[in-house]
This record gives structure tokens, C-alpha cells and sequence, in this order.
């Protein structure tokens, strides 16, 4: 069975983009406010744990897709949750919906059944959204967001205020290949924040063709006497377009020591998974930052590889030249 997290959030009506993030699981969705979450994701990508938060697919001019989702009335009050899509656009290493129902090609191609959900207080219900791309599409990628909205009346009088949640959607338009997901890790730097806290900042660049959401993890070894630490995951909340850049942070224990140490960062993006290491030393004084480090990725060395493996080939091949000559030694000497 697979699990899905409850996308939650509250905003002011008419306010401003809304970042459509993924939440941990509340423990009691209903005490959590409005909830939505995706139910379901295609086959070919039960193993890219973004396709079991969002909808993110590549088809072809034509295609039509549907995905169903969940929401819940997690407030005290009975209400009508609108259903609707709304423009996204990825800046500055975030994704964010436009305010209201704002619009663009892939919104156009999407229409939600059924259009509202009447929910008591802790009530779910189910909507299904329809996207049909048309026959002239361009290709690319496009970024919208599955919105669910309930409006209630504030204490203050005059003043509505409105949970908005929703689930990113993730829509390449293209040949029959989807476009290549990778990222460049190119420096790791070793900062003390302004609290004291130990945080290593990493600069990642989206080298592919796809928007990635970064997610990872962080071990340190060989410290002073020999210590070791982690994993500590990194922050959540950055995206990149492709082409862009953005750092990733990722903080440490307060009783992490200067060092140094060697520092290996693990980071994801569904399927995608890129790890570096450096050697880093923390600074003394709070607020100030080391210089940066090239970060090297751990991968294995072709000149070593290559060697290796022509080796075992070539093992394999004296193997079975022995063998066989052994039969036919076997089959001339019988009786």
C-alpha cells in the first residue's frame, strides 16, 4: 500500500503565491486544518517517490491523464471546499502558485470533477482531475497546482479567510523519451549560523531537462579522534528549473566540533541521486563561513574500471577455454 503525505496549508484570501509543499503525515488530520493528498500515481513510476506526492508524468501530444485526490475537512466547521487549477512558475529555487486561479497552457488542459466537496468537520472526500493535452502542443515542461479552498468567516468582522492547499503538478510534453533529470553538486561550504548551529551549504545546479525538488542527506567521518556523524537530512523546500541554480542547507548538531572532517552529501530528486564529498572545518564564531570546497564526486574511476573489468572478462574467457578443452580431453580418452 502506498503512503501518501497530507499537503497542508493556510493563507490569507487574496494573498500572495502560495507554495505548494509537501507535509509530513499529520499523527490527526482532523485537528490539522484542510488537507489534500494524491491517491494515486502511473505504473512506470512506482519507484519515484515524487510521483506518490505529486503528479508528474511526460507524455506525448493527445495523451490524456487522470489522477485522483483526497481531501479532508480537518477544521470545527462545516464547509465547501472548492476544486480548481491554478498557474505555478518555479523562481528562486521555489515553486509557487499564483495567487487566485491563475492561468497558463497546462491549467487550460486540466478540469477537476467535482468541482466542489461539501465536508463536515473531519469528513473526506474524493475528486478526480482530468488533463488533456491537445493534438498542437509544444514541447516542454509546465507547472500548475491541483487546488483545494474552503472559506470561513474570521472573528474580526468583514475579514474572510481561506485554506488553500494543494498538489503540484509536473507536466513534460514531448517525444516518446522523457528528457534526461541530473544535477551538478559543485562546492560544499562550512558555516556557523548566526545561533551557533554547524550548517554546510551545498551550490547545486539543475543540468537537465526536468525540475528537480531536492531532498538528501549529509555524513561526516574522520573528524577530530576519529569521530563520526549523521546522517543529518537536508532542508526541504528547494526547486530547481532546469538550468537553474540554488544552494541546499543542510544543520547540523550544535556539538558538532571545528575539524576537519570529510563531509559526503547525498542529494535526491525522485529517481535521481548525485553524491559528493570534501574536506571541511567549521568556523569558531557564530554567523561567519569558511570558504568553500570543490565538491568530488564519489564515483568510481574509469582508468580503475575499465582495467578491472577487461580483466574478469578476460578471466572468464581462459575459464571456459579450460573447461572445454578439459571435455574434449575427457571425450577422446573414453573407451
Amino acid at each position: 500500500m502506498m503512503r501518501f503525505g497530507w499537503l497542508i496549508l493556510a493563507v490569507l484570501l487574496g494573498g500572495g503565491a502560495v507554495p505548494a509543499t509537501a507535509q509530513s503525515t499529520p499523527s490527526d488530520p482532523a485537528t490539522s486544518g484542510l488537507g489534500i493528498r494524491l491517491l494515486d500515481a502511473p505504473g512506470d513510476r512506482r519507484d519515484d517517490p515524487r510521483a506518490q506526492v505529486y503528479i508528474v508524468d511526460h507524455v506525448q501530444p493527445k495523451a490524456s491523464l487522470s489522477r485522483r485526490v483526497e481531501v479532508v475537512n480537518g477544521t470545527a466547521s462545516a464547509g465547501q471546499v472548492a476544486l480548481y487549477p491554478a498557474a505555478a512558475e518555479i523562481a528562486e529555487g521555489s515553486f509557487g502558485v499564483r495567487p487566485g486561479r491563475g492561468e497558463n497552457d497546462l491549467t487550460g488542459w486540466m478540469r477537476v470533477t467535482p468541482a466542489t466537496l461539501d465536508l463536515a468537520p473531519g469528513q473526506k472526500g474524493v475528486a478526480t482531475v482530468e488533463i488533456d493535452v491537445p493534438a498542437g502542443a509544444g514541447g516542454g515542461e509546465r507547472y500548475a497546482a491541483l487546488m483545494a479552498e474552503m472559506t470561513t468567516r474570521s472573528a474580526a468582522p468583514g475579514i474572510a479567510v481561506a485554506s488553500r492547499v494543494g498538489v503540484r503538478v509536473y507536466l513534460s510534453v514531448g517525444g516518446p523519451a522523457e528528457p534526461a533529470s541530473d544535477l551538478e553538486i559543485s562546492t560544499l561550504q562550512a558555516v556557523r549560523r548566526p545561533d551557533g548551529r554547524p550548517a554546510v551549504t551545498a551550490q547545486v545546479r539543475n543540468t537537465g531537462d526536468r525540475a528537480l525538488d531536492m531532498s538528501g542527506t549529509l555524513e561526516l567521518s574522520e573528524g577530530p579522534g576519529g569521530l563520526s556523524a549523521g546522517p543529518f537530512p537536508a532542508e526541504l523546500g528547494t526547486t530547481l528549473a532546469p538550468g537553474d541554480s540554488s544552494a541546499v542547507d543542510v544543520v547540523l548538531e550544535e556539538a558538532i566540533q571545528g575539524g576537519p572532517w570529510r563531509a559526503v552529501l547525498t542529494l535526491r530528486s525522485g529517481r535521481l541521486e548525485r553524491t559528493v564529498e570534501g574536506t571541511i572545518t567549521f568556523p569558531d564564531a557564530a554567523g561567519s563561513a569558511a570558504d568553500p570546497v570543490t565538491a568530488v564526486p564519489l564515483v568510481q574511476n574509469p582508468r580503475i574500471v575499465v582495467p578491472v573489468a577487461a580483466g574478469l572478462l578476460a578471466a572468464v574467457v581462459v575459464s571456459l577455454g579450460v573447461v572445454l578443452l578439459t571435455r574434449r580431453h575427457n571425450r577422446r580418452s573414453s573407451p
